[in-house]
């Protein structure tokens, strides 16, 4: 499957919008559970091109609609800090502050593992 987004990426850099769409739709339709083992791979993926506005909607109804899949994914915190930012600031976000802050805490102390883990 990691073929896929390699030729998804491949697709998009030589400006192959026919396969491109048929790559998005073919993940969307028969990848679902794939796609949802490796969320923050399809996510950077599908927001490093502004053409693939099928996978980013997918990845934003997720994020909002079911954020557990997201945060509990275990490369979670391998996200960029932009992209977590961005991602908290979404007023429509289903989970509460309180969990927001928990999930930002978790991010931190993985991207500065010297920290104390108990704040």
């Amino acid at each position: 499957m990691l073929d896929i987004i390699k030729f998804l990426e491949a697709a998009q850099e030589l400006c192959l919008q026919e396969l491109t769409i048929y790559l998005q739709s073919f993940l969307v339709e028969n990848k679902a559970k794939w796609m949802e083992q490796n969320f923050i791979l399809v996510y950077q993926t599908s927001f490093k091109y502004d053409s693939l506005l099928e996978l980013q909607k997918l990845c934003t109804d997720i994020i909002t609609y079911e954020p557990e899949k997201f945060f509990e994914s275990a490369d979670f915190t391998s996200i960029p800090e932009k992209s977590l930012v961005s991602i908290i600031q979404n007023d429509n976000l289903q989970i509460s502050e309180a969990k927001k802050w928990e999930y930002v805490l978790k991010w931190g102390l993985a991207q500065n593992p010297g920290l104390p883990s108990d704040p």
